[in-house]
C-alpha cells in the first residue's frame, strides 16, 4: 500500500454482501494503514477551505466527538469517517460512552490515544456487562463489531483519534441504554425521521 488511494482501491475489491456484512480484508487494509498513518494524514493536510465547506456538509458533532467524513461508495454504499474524541472536559455524558448499537456494522483503527471497549447484555431485562470481553485498545490495533452488538468505549484519552469504516446500514435506527433497564433509547436517523416531517409539513 503506497497511498491512501490504494486503501481505498482494497476496500472495493472486498465483499459487502449481505448487508451488515465486514470482510476480514477490512481489517487487514486497516491494520496496513496503521503502519503507515502518514498516508491518511497527508490527505487530511490537503483538504484546503473551499473543500471543508462541502466536506462540512457530512460531517457532525455528537457529545463524545466529531465525526469528519472521509469517504462514500456510491455503489457498495460504504462510509469511511474520522471520529475525532474530544477532551474528557468537553465531553458530555451519551454516544460512545453510553452502551449502544449502530445502524451498521464497523470497522475501526485506532490512530492515536487509547479506550477501553466494552460488551453488553440484556438479562432479565436489565443490562449486564458480559464479563472478559473488555478489551483495551491502543495506537495500531483494529476491531469490529455487529450492528446489533451492544457496546460502549471507557478510558477515553484526550486526543483519542479513530478511522472508522462503516458496512452499508442495516436499519434506520440505533439504541442506547441509559441506566441499568434492559429497554433502550431509538435513535432514528433520517431516513426514518423523513415521515415525522411529512406530517408536520402536511398541515400547513
Amino acid at each position: 500500500m503506497n497511498s491512501f488511494d490504494d486503501f481505498l482501491t482494497g476496500l472495493e475489491l472486498l465483499d459487502w454482501q449481505p448487508v451488515g456484512h465486514i470482510d476480514p480484508g477490512v481489517l487487514e487494509l486497516l491494520a496496513e494503514l496503521g503502519r503507515t498513518p502518514q498516508m491518511l494524514w497527508d490527505v487530511i493536510r490537503s483538504w484546503d477551505t473551499a473543500s471543508l465547506e462541502t466536506r462540512q456538509l457530512r460531517c457532525h458533532e455528537t457529545t463524545t466527538h466529531y465525526k469528519w467524513f472521509v469517504h462514500y461508495h456510491e455503489t457498495l454504499r460504504y462510509r469511511i469517517w474520522l471520529h475525532q474524541y474530544k477532551p474528557a472536559i468537553e465531553r458530555r455524558n451519551g454516544y460512545a460512552e453510553v452502551p449502544h448499537n449502530h445502524r451498521y456494522s464497523l470497522a475501526s483503527l485506532i490512530l492515536s490515544g487509547q479506550f477501553k471497549q466494552h460488551f453488553f447484555d440484556v438479562v432479565a431485562g436489565e443490562l449486564a456487562e458480559t464479563l472478559g470481553e473488555c478489551t483495551a485498545y491502543s495506537p495500531g490495533d483494529v476491531y469490529s463489531i455487529d450492528w446489533c452488538r451492544v457496546h460502549k468505549l471507557s478510558g477515553l484519552s484526550d486526543h483519542t483519534v479513530t478511522l472508522v469504516v462503516e458496512s452499508p446500514v442495516v436499519r434506520h435506527f440505533s439504541e442506547a441504554f441509559y441506566g441499568a433497564a434492559g429497554q433502550p433509547n431509538l435513535c432514528p436517523d433520517f431516513v426514518a425521521l423523513h415521515p415525522h416531517l411529512l406530517d408536520e409539513v402536511a398541515c400547513l
